[in-house]
């Protein structure tokens, strides 16, 4: 069947047929260290590079697992050890865009990095709200409680609790979360001291060590959250010494509408 929906995928872009098409595999995991699996259809599967996501894909990690994961719009999806997230949706247009990524992040620690689809795209579910992405760039861990901890690299995202509070996070190392009942700016990073900034490395793990992420995974300015203070308040390139690696000027990043602009 996923034979014969790749197939129907392949012809419907090959005809240059309009409007979005369900795409069986999400994406492909281009990294993976061990206790990795993915339950679908009451079948768990161990994940291996290479390996096709699939929608409705429920990823776990063990206590050393870590998933990398390659959207065909280019988004980029890091899921850390002691996590789990559910793909609940990906629509793909015949560009390659999204019409459509949505995840769940029920537990752990993630790294979410948009790619080339129109800024409403994405939606990306959390126990106690959502988070709304333009152009963006940030970790994210998910605690016990099933509060999320948002640590801005690049872009703004919007932060939605289920009780309707709202804020908007924006900002190299700027820190929200979102309760049932509110969603807070929490501060920047830099200005965190004792026991809260230990809490900090251990919620935000590759922004202190990206060592065990692909180099494409990785973001220019991370460690700067949790070791030294930003420089400035200035554009930032989200990727390493590579570049942008999106197509736009360095520095810059898609606007989620055809062009190049600064975070912010």
């Amino acid at each position: 069947m996923r034979i014969l929906s790749s197939i129907l995928l392949s012809a419907v872009i090959a005809l240059g047929i309009s409007g979005p098409v369900l795409a069986d595999a999400s994406g492909v995991a281009k990294g993976v260290d061990p206790e990795a699996s993915a339950l679908l259809d009451n079948q768990t599967r161990t994940l291996v590079v290479g390996g096709d996501i699939f929608l409705g894909d429920v990823i776990k990690t063990g206590p050393k697992g870590l998933v990398q994961i390659l959207f065909a719009d280019n988004t980029k999806l890091v899921i850390g050890p002691n996590s789990s997230l559910i793909i609940e949706d990906y629509l793909v247009r015949n560009d390659g865009s999204a019409g459509k990524l949505a995840i769940n992040m029920l537990g752990g620690t993630f790294r979410f990095i948009t790619g080339d689809s129109p800024k409403g795209a994405y939606e990306i579910i959390t126990p106690s709200g959502t988070i709304g992405v333009r152009g963006t760039a940030f970790d994210a861990f998910v605690d016990e409680l099933g509060i999320p901890h948002v640590l801005m690299f690049l872009g703004t995202t919007l932060l939605k609790s289920y009780g309707g509070d709202s804020e908007v996070l924006t900002g190299l190392c700027q820190m929200g979360e979102i309760t049932d009942e509110a969603a807070e700016i929490v501060g920047n990073s830099s200005d965190f001291t004792g026991e809260d900034r230990e809490e900090l490395k251990r919620w935000f793990k590759y922004a202190l060590n990206q060592s065990s992420l692909l180099r494409e995974f990785w973001l220019g300015h991370a460690l700067e959250c949790t070791r030294k203070p930003p420089e400035d308040g200035g554009p930032v390139s989200i990727l390493s010494d590579q570049g942008t690696g999106n197509g736009c000027p360095e520095g810059q990043y898609p606007d989620g509408e055809g062009g190049c602009g600064y975070p912010g």
